[in-house]
């Protein structure tokens, strides 16, 4: 794997481009919620840390893993 032995939460938000004009789609399955609320909490807190506005970022609940793509 190209990941492999590399911690990808390790990165410089200076290098990143600010996100206050984007707007971000977040689509998250209710099963297994604890896992997936946990995942859905960070990449809405790494947007919001990178200068996304919180009203740009549309969550959309689905029932399962199945329909993720559904809601993409």
């Amino acid at each position: 794997m190209a990941t492999q032995h590399k911690n990808l939460s390790l990165f410089d938000k200076a290098d990143i481009p600010s996100a206050k004009s984007m707007r971000f789609g977040i689509v998250v399955a209710n099963w297994n919620e604890e896992v997936t609320n946990g995942l859905l909490q960070g990449a809405k807190q790494t947007l919001l840390e990178c200068g996304a506005v919180e009203s740009n970022i549309i969550i959309m609940e689905v029932p399962g893993s199945f329909e993720l793509v559904f809601g993409a």
